[in-house]
Order: C-alpha cells, then sequence, then structure tokens
C-alpha cells in the first residue's frame, strides 16, 4: 500500500508532486506580495482618497496573510519530503529483507503519510471581496489576487483531499498490523509478514 500510494502521488498526487505544487504555490504568492508592495509603494506617491487609503490597508492585511501561507506551505513541505525519505527507507528495508531494528520504528511512522489539512488563511482576501476587487487600482494586481484565491488555492485543497481519501485504508490495516508507542514510533505486530504483504508494500 505504501507503494501503492507513492505511485497516486507520482501520478497527481504524489508528495513531490504536492510539493512541487505547494511551490508553485509560493511562486505565485510571492509574485502577489511583490504587487503589492510595489502598488502600496507608489500608493504613497499618491495623494490619498478615502477608497486609497481603504486599499492601502487591505493589501498590508493581503500581504500579512500571505506571508503567513507561505511560511505554512514551507512547513508542510518539508514534512512531506520527510515522509516520502521514510516510505523509501522502509520499502528499501521490506525489498531487501533487511532485519528489523529500532530506527526503522519511527521510519514506519512517517510512511503512515497520514492525512495533510493545508492551512491557508483567507481572512484578508474575504475582506477584499466584501469591499469589491475593484478598489484595486492595480488591474493586474487584482488579477493575481483573484487566480491565487480562486484557481490555485482551490487546486492545491481538491489535490489534498484527493491523497486523503486514499489514505483511510491504509491507515486501518496500519491499525491492525502496528503497535503505537509513544515518543518512538510505530512497531509492527510480525514485521517479517510484511515482506510478503502486498497490500502494504504494492
Amino acid at each position: 500500500m505504501i507503494a501503492f500510494l507513492r505511485k497516486i502521488r507520482r501520478q497527481g498526487h504524489s508528495q513531490n508532486k504536492i510539493s512541487r505544487y505547494l511551490l508553485y504555490a509560493i511562486g505565485e504568492i510571492l509574485l502577489v506580495v511583490i504587487g503589492i508592495l510595489i502598488a502600496l509603494q507608489i500608493n504613497t506617491w499618491n495623494d490619498w482618497s478615502k477608497d486609497r487609503a481603504k486599499e492601502k490597508i487591505l493589501l498590508q492585511d493581503m500581504a500579512e496573510n500571505l506571508d503567513l501561507n507561505i511560511q505554512n506551505l514551507k512547513g508542510d513541505i518539508e514534512f512531506l519530503r520527510a515522509m516520502n525519505r521514510s516510505s523509501t527507507i522502509v520499502l528499501e528495508a521490506l525489498g531487501s529483507r533487511i532485519p528489523f531494528s529500532d530506527s526503522l520504528r519511527a521510519h514506519f511512522h512517517l510512511a503512515r503519510v497520514g492525512k495533510q489539512n493545508l492551512s491557508l488563511s483567507n481572512m484578508a482576501y474575504q475582506a477584499l471581496k466584501s469591499h469589491g476587487i475593484d478598489i484595486i487600482t492595480n488591474k493586474d494586481l487584482g488579477k493575481a489576487i483573484l487566480k491565487l484565491h480562486e484557481v490555485t488555492v482551490p487546486n492545491s485543497l481538491s489535490t489534498n483531499s484527493l491523497v486523503n481519501e486514499e489514505y483511510q485504508p491504509f491507515d486501518n490495516h496500519i491499525v491492525l498490523h502496528f503497535d503505537l508507542v509513544e515518543g518512538v514510533g510505530l512497531t509492527p505486530n510480525d514485521y517479517e509478514s510484511l515482506f510478503t504483504d502486498h497490500f502494504y508494500i504494492s
């Protein structure tokens, strides 16, 4: 099942593909942040109207919100990479029939995959929508913000949801065949049986 999930992830929902997709999302976020910073700089050169003052506040809130999302996504990517490394180590150990060692417990635990809930805040975007996207004078920036929140983010959440759906049968299998040792990891009830457990390794 580990290999199956890794194949799924390679075919559109893989940890690496998710990582690349999240990196792409970070790239889009950074472009929006740059646009916001440019817009804020330009606005300091102009006479402020009431709308422009409100626009500045909304864009500042948006920039802070996006920076928070970038930090969250970076953490998600690092965790996915660690999971992928542990999955590889477990598959190599089982494929080579390497004797069980305590060090494998942590890798079995990480290879369990686990559901990933992307934490992306959109409070600033909702506030912007309530005022109307037209309040942004830079139309290209407005389009970039719309694309990020109406296309890129929903696609990321959808991809994450599909991976989580594939995870549940695997997790049920883990519960039956492993014991959780708090602070140590997962210990298989019968390590050698995993050599031929096609559901687990296929």
